[in-house]
């Protein structure tokens, strides 16, 4: 299924990038005001994986390196017993994560009770990576009182068959994002992968096509990361691919948050792309570089800094 045209023809490279960062900051700056949203999450909001170390799937882009990094809760008594300690510690709110199965779920179905018992008990703020999901599963994410999904859009099915190495198709991610609206889910926050197909821009605008099939409440964007022990670890995506996704993700989303994801680069790369983030009016950046606070101060944007996922809501947050 294809619903927009493919990169190939060299259009997107054309997008006169001074001219989208100007047009999106002055809509950004109309519509949510001169500030930026600095997001850290380290312990005050922990990720967990569910699954452990393991992930069925192994993409290209991560071969379960990622989940290998997260504190292990791969039963629901674990799950709850973290949780439990992180809010005794304090904690603002937990991720809840993991591998995929090869369907490309992650299997939430069996922590779905642990989940209710977190929200009974605590105040934490719980938000979970789903991957793709049908009706039944949004539901009972719903029944668990989680505050909000994180799905990762990919717009190609060539992009899901040579990274991830499984069929999944625009309309597979289209029915999951609309059963979560459906259900009643307060907080959507899809994400877009940018270079996701070995470091060039292929999938991305479709992903942006998938993604207004509803209302977002956060579109985030982060970018291909190269990591050691990885097919891509010598493999760099151009900061200006991805700004030019952010801002048309602007244009397309008025009214939702456009944030910044924590994976997006390392050194010169990330420092850039926060720069020229900054300069485009995105409302929300995840672990942001000393490029960041530079250009937002450049820019005299009021900055408020608070420990959470980037995926989470200013209001749920309770700062608006």
């Amino acid at each position: 299924m294809a619903i927009n045209k493919n990169f190939d023809n060299g259009d997107f490279e054309s997008l006169n990038l001074t001219d989208l960062i100007d047009m999106s900051r002055v809509l950004s700056h109309k519509n949510f005001g001169r500030s930026i949203n600095f997001y850290y999450t380290s312990v005050y909001f922990p990720a967990v994986s569910i699954t452990g170390s393991s992930c069925a799937l192994n993409c290209k882009h991560c071969r379960g390196i990622l989940i290998k990094r997260l504190i292990d809760t791969k039963t629901p008594k674990k799950l709850i017993r973290a949780c439990m300690e992180f809010h005794k510690e304090g904690s603002r709110g937990v991720l809840i994560t993991g591998g995929c199965t090869n369907e490309g779920k992650v299997p939430l179905n069996n922590f779905l009770d642990a989940i209710r018992e977190i929200k009974d008990k605590t105040d934490l703020i719980l938000f979970a990576h789903t991957g793709v999901v049908n009706y039944e599963d949004a539901k009972g994410l719903k029944y668990s009182g989680i505050d909000g999904v994180c799905v990762d859009i990919v717009g190609s099915e060539d992009t899901t068959r040579e990274i991830y190495g499984i069929e999944l198709y625009p309309e597979d991610y289209i029915k999951t994002l609309r059963a979560f609206e459906r259900a009643g889910m307060g907080n959507i926050s899809p994400h877009i992968c940018v270079g996701l197909h070995y470091g060039k821009p292929r999938h991305e605008l479709n992903a942006l096509d998938i993604i207004s099939y509803i209302k977002p409440s956060n579109v985030v964007i982060i970018g291909l990361t190269n990591l050691d022990g990885t097919p891509m670890r010598d493999i760099r995506i151009n900061p200006e691919d991805l700004i030019r996704i952010l801002c048309l993700a602007r244009f397309k989303f008025k009214d939702s948050y456009i944030s910044l994801g924590c994976a997006r680069g390392k050194g010169y790369i990330r420092e850039e792309i926060d720069k020229l983030a900054i300069r485009a009016g995105v409302n929300n950046i995840a672990i942001p570089t000393s490029s960041a606070y530079k250009e937002a101060n450049k820019l005299n944007l009021k900055i408020r800094e608070f420990g959470a996922c980037c995926a989470v809501l200013p209001s749920q947050l309770q700062l608006e």
